[in-house]
């Protein structure tokens, strides 16, 4: 009996290793998304997340009304997100969050601010940018979510298109709130217009 209990000693002490390791490596992840979120950062596509984006943005607000420098708003939407995530699975619809991400970044200066805004939009702030300006960065934007393929980790390959309001700051009494309403209403425009479409 002994024997026996001796014999399958080193399974159990192996199995309760294991389990142990896999506990630990589940709550390093759990704090490393912690601290992702603490940093500001949207843990899928490395953007600032909401809670960081308004804080930002509110001071660009301010500054803008301060120096009576005008202030644009985006926000982009992955046409059709639903359908891509039937289709090609949520690792699908990740890919595609990730590529507008990518689009966003390549297609705007440093200083200019970006956020997943929610599931599947994301906001762009633009200080001293006007209108047209900002007109011209939403379409860039469109362009390259259109032109670049996506690719799955099967092989397969997909393209996507984004609609994209935008909006720019009135008088110095509008409020980031005033600016985001207008950037959504716009939005909205290009949806019902869309796909792959910029209003304003």
């Amino acid at each position: 009996m002994i024997d026996e209990l001796l014999a399958v000693l080193p399974w159990i002490l192996t199995l309760i290793m294991i389990s142990l390791w896999a506990w630990s490596e589940r709550l390093r992840r759990v704090q490393n998304l912690k601290l992702t979120m603490l940093m500001g950062k949207d843990s899928l596509t490395g953007l600032s997340n909401r809670r960081d984006f308004l804080e930002l943005a509110g001071r660009e607000v301010n500054r803008s009304q301060r120096f009576s420098n005008p202030l644009t708003a985006l926000i982009v939407d992955v046409d059709d997100l639903r359908n891509l995530n039937s289709t090609y699975g949520t690792i699908g619809g990740d890919l595609a969050l990730k590529h507008l991400a990518n689009a966003c970044r390549q297609s705007v200066r440093d200083f200019d601010l970006i956020a997943r805004f929610s599931g599947e939009e994301v906001a762009l702030i633009l200080p001293d940018t006007s209108l047209d300006g900002a007109i011209v960065v939403a379409e860039r934007i469109r362009k390259k979510s259109v032109e670049q393929r996506i690719s799955m980790p099967d092989g397969l390959e997909f393209t996507m298109t984004v609609c994209i309001g935008v909006a720019q700051t009135k008088n110095e009494m509008d409020s980031l709130e005033d600016l985001l309403l207008a950037a959504d209403i716009a939005l909205q425009r290009a949806m019902e217009n869309g796909p792959n479409k910029v209003m304003y």
